[in-house]
């Protein structure tokens, strides 16, 4: 655990570090660049990948998997299935709620008020759609689901990375958020599993 803990502050610093500098030098070009891309087939694609995170699609798949999760428990005890498919489900819920949170707290504006308005930065408890881009919820969704699901399912852990990868990258495309807003969202999403991970089996994972 106190390994974990170191991790997560290394990764909390790089992170940080490397956020604060997409945010002063690199998410404008990068948003400017998108905006290239408008009304071309890239900013399509990326529309419809940005689905596969679709808030309330992950609304009903969790539903879905704590019912599962908690029958199947009742039914046979808490096996490594029961457990993996509840972990899951809770790392994810509780990512999503603390990007909630944080959209509400730092009222980021998203890269359409840039071009239209000119406003970049932060707007603290703006209250609407177009102040919650920091961090990316879409991320945070993707990002947590897919590294809890690489820790239950080791060998599709490059597969589902590479997933969350691409659907952070084509929220940027789609004109929804900034570089960082999405590395952001990356971050507590990993974080999220991570530690979910370290809490459900502090002394490593046993098959019964």
């Amino acid at each position: 655990m106190n390994m974990t803990l170191v991790k997560s502050l290394i990764f909390t610093v790089l992170a940080a570090a490397t956020i604060t500098i997409f945010y002063l030098y690199l998410d404008r070009p990068a948003a400017e660049a998108a905006l290239t891309l408008k009304n071309t087939d890239w900013h399509e694609l990326a529309q419809l990948l940005s689905q596969g995170a679709n808030n309330f699609l992950f609304q009903i798949i969790l539903s879905v998997g704590f019912l599962l999760g908690a029958c199947d428990s009742l039914k046979n005890g808490p096996t490594n299935r029961s457990k993996s498919i509840l972990y899951i489900c809770t790392t994810v819920t509780a990512a999503m709620i603390f990007g909630d949170v944080l959209k509400e707290v730092f009222g980021r504006a998203r890269p359409p008020l840039l071009f239209d308005k000119g406003l970049y930065g932060f707007f603290p408890m703006a209250g609407d759609y177009l102040h919650y881009s920091f961090p990316s919820g879409h991320t945070i969704r993707i990002f947590s689901s897919m590294t809890a699901l690489g820790f239950v399912l080791p060998r599709f852990r490059i597969p589902a990375m590479t997933l969350a990868g691409l659907i952070g990258i084509s929220r940027v495309i789609a004109l929804k958020h900034f570089p960082s807003d999405v590395l952001f969202g990356a971050f507590i999403g990993i974080t999220a599993a991570m530690w979910g991970w370290r809490i459900l089996y502090p002394y490593g994972r046993t098959e019964h």
